[in-house]
């Protein structure tokens, strides 16, 4: 079975993350506070007909956001786990605390397809950078920038990766994001869509990936929902 293209990019491509995450690749400058959790999770489907399941728990520490997650994809009626990834996030400073902060990303992506039980797949390295526009934090536009780099272990070459990302409340309930993310000086992927909150801490997101010139493989759609608490751990 082929890798399921939206599976791994998704996780090598800046790995999803707290909130700008669902529906964002691009990672916010905000991390979970210390015992709190969230668990995001979502569906992928290509015109190509390829479906990715992927499924991601978090939970804040020590100031530090640590996360986990795997894909698993579906293709001509096969299934397999198609990447793996473990990532920690720290906040130096927080976008939720003014209008402007910046953090650190690091972490191992794995791919299961390609690399031995005992591989420990390639590391990446992100900063993300977010900005704040407006007075009132309820409404105001947020752009997040991400520069970074990962080792691709296999090709024995290192990967730039950037990330441009806009959120926007339209109501109360819908907020608007747009993307654009990728690696070196490859076409960029490109997201658009929504998130929509439908109780405190609970909210569930669509969006349509797409690049300039792609093939039906490296299109499709996004669902996806994210659950956090406050307290979960002791």
């Amino acid at each position: 079975m082929k890798t399921g293209l939206p599976a791994l990019l998704a996780l090598l491509l800046l790995p999803p993350a707290a909130f700008a995450g669902r529906p964002l690749n691009t990672e916010d400058a905000a991390t979970l506070d210390d015992r709190a959790c969230q668990l995001e999770s979502w569906v992928d489907r290509t015109r190509g007909r390829v479906t990715d399941f992927s499924f991601v728990p978090a939970c804040g520490l020590f100031g530090v956001e640590w996360q986990a997650g795997a894909v698993r994809t579906h293709e001509a009626g096969h299934s397999a786990t198609s990447a793996t990834f473990v990532q920690g996030k720290h906040a130096f400073r927080s976008i939720d605390d003014g209008d402007w902060g910046v953090g650190l990303v690091a972490g191992v992506v794995r791919d299961p397809l390609r690399e031995a039980k005992n591989d420990w797949g390639d590391p990446f390295v992100i900063v993300p950078v977010s900005l704040g526009f407006g007075a009132d934090k309820d409404t105001r536009w947020l752009v997040h920038l991400n520069l970074g780099t990962a080792r691709n272990r296999q090709d024995a070459r290192n990967l730039t990766l950037w990330g441009v990302a806009v959120e926007k409340p339209v109501t109360a309930a819908f907020t608007a994001v747009a993307e654009a993310f990728g690696e070196n000086a490859a076409k960029p992927w490109l997201r658009a869509g929504g998130r929509w909150s439908l109780a405190e801490g609970f909210d569930v997101d669509l969006t349509w990936v797409t690049r300039a010139g792609a093939p039906s493989a490296e299109r499709y759609w996004s669902l996806g929902l994210h659950w956090e608490a406050a307290g979960v751990l002791p």
